[in-house]
C-alpha cells in the first residue's frame, strides 16, 4: 500500500465511532490516531528537506540550519519533562488540537508562498498539500476523541492577518522553513503524547 492510500485510509477514522460501538475515551480511534502520527511524522524530514531545497542559498547549502528564525503565533512543541509528562488527557488532546489547527493555516499561506515562487514545482507543492490533508485528517481524529470522551473543543484565535501576504521573498522562504521545522518537533511530541494515552488506555 502507498503513503498516500495508508494516509486516506487512516484519515478516515473520524468516521469509526458512528459505525461501531467503541469505549469512551475510543481506544480504537487512539490507535489508529496514533498510526497516523507515525505516518506524517515519517515525511517530516523529507518535506524539510524537499522544501529547502527549492528555496536557493542559503536554505539549500548543505547542512543549512537557523535556529535564529522564529514565528511567534507558532505554537511550540517543547515544554519541560515534567509538564508534558504531567498533562492530563484533555490536557494533552487540547494542546495538539490547538496546535494543529494554528498549523493548517500555516501551512495553506507556505503553500501559496510556494505557488508564487516555485510555480509548477509538483514534488514540493503535492508534499505541502499532502502535509495540510494529513494535518486534517489528525484533526478530525482529534476531534472525534474529544467528543467521545466528552471534552470541550478548543477554538484558538486566528493567527493570521491579511498583512501575512505581504512579505518580501525571502521572509516567506523563511516562514516555510520555520513552519516545516516546527511542525517536525510538533509531530514527535504528537507520536509521544498518543504513545502515553495507548498505554493508558489499552485494551
Amino acid at each position: 500500500m502507498t503513503p498516500s492510500a495508508s494516509l486516506r485510509i487512516l484519515c478516515f477514522v473520524a468516521l469509526y465511532p458512528y459505525l461501531h460501538s467503541v469505549p469512551i475515551p475510543a481506544t480504537e480511534t487512539i490507535r489508529q490516531t496514533h498510526s497516523l502520527a507515525l505516518l506524517l511524522q515519517s515525511n517530516t524530514s523529507a518535506l524539510l528537506n524537499t522544501y529547502l531545497s527549492y528555496q536557493g542559498s542559503p536554505f539549500s547549502d548543505p547542512g543549512f540550519s537557523s535556529p535564529y528564525f522564529k514565528i511567534e503565533e507558532l505554537p511550540k512543541a517543547a515544554i519541560t519533562f515534567r509538564i508534558w509528562r504531567g498533562l492530563s488527557v484533555e490536557q494533552r488532546l487540547a494542546e495538539n488540537y490547538q496546535a494543529y489547527t494554528i498549523y493548517a493555516e500555516f501551512f495553506q499561506l507556505v503553500l501559496d508562498d510556494q505557488r508564487l515562487l516555485n510555480p509548477g514545482q509538483d514534488a514540493l507543492l503535492g508534499m505541502l498539500r499532502k502535509t495540510k490533508m494529513g494535518i486534517e485528517g489528525l484533526l478530525n481524529n482529534l476531534a472525534s476523541i474529544m467528543g467521545m470522551a466528552g471534552y470541550q473543543i478548543p477554538m484558538p484565535p486566528d493567527p493570521l492577518m491579511s498583512a501575512s501576504a505581504s512579505i518580501s521573498n525571502f521572509n516567506r522562504k523563511v516562514r516555510g522553513y520555520v513552519v516545516c521545522t516546527e511542525y517536525r518537533n510538533w509531530m514527535e511530541r504528537t507520536v509521544r503524547d498518543f504513545t502515553v494515552l495507548l498505554d493508558r488506555y489499552h485494551e
